[in-house]
């Protein structure tokens, strides 16, 4: 039973943590957009000076941002209804309780997704966003982020245990 009432409460966690980030970033939307403009323009890529992806002009920032931030949004919302969905079913049988997973692991995979495959993948290895500190700081956060998440798939994957 506390595998029941441990997995629920792991993707609420992680479901509130995504939209605390992203209520954060809209509330301070000028330093979001700029954070994010800066990494997407190119500039100051001293090691690697010449890049496989295009700079990504000021005008196009807002659209690249929000992206990112309905990402975010979706992963915390899907996350934070996965949980009730977990936390709703955890009185019923094996096969109940199981079937309630699946938005839980939505959720969680849309984080991995953002926050590996957007910040990761795109932004640190296409972007280069490890060249300079604001990037670089993204970067590790994203890391954890993406770990934090796949960890919770992970763990919700498992079968109960029966103690």
């Amino acid at each position: 039973m506390i595998d029941r009432t441990l997995k629920p409460l792991f993707v609420a966690f992680f479901g509130l943590m995504a939209l605390l980030y992203v209520i954060h970033n809209i509330i301070n939307l000028g330093a979001a957009y700029g954070a994010v403009g800066y990494v997407l323009s190119l500039e100051n890529n001293a090691i690697f000076t010449n890049n496989l992806l295009p700079a990504i002009g000021a005008d196009a920032v807002p659209i690249f941002a929000w992206i990112i931030f309905l990402f975010e949004i979706a992963s915390g919302l899907l996350c934070l209804w996965g949980a009730w969905k977990l936390w709703s079913a955890r009185g019923g049988d094996t096969a109940t309780y199981e079937s309630a997973k699946g938005m839980a692991k939505l959720g969680l995979g849309l984080g991995v997704v953002t926050w590996f495959g957007l910040f990761g993948t795109l932004g640190g290895a296409g972007y280069q966003m490890w060249q300079h500190e604001i990037g670089a700081g993204s970067l590790g956060d994203a890391f954890k982020f993406s770990v934090w998440a796949l960890l919770g798939l992970l763990y919700l994957g498992q079968r109960e245990s029966t103690a």
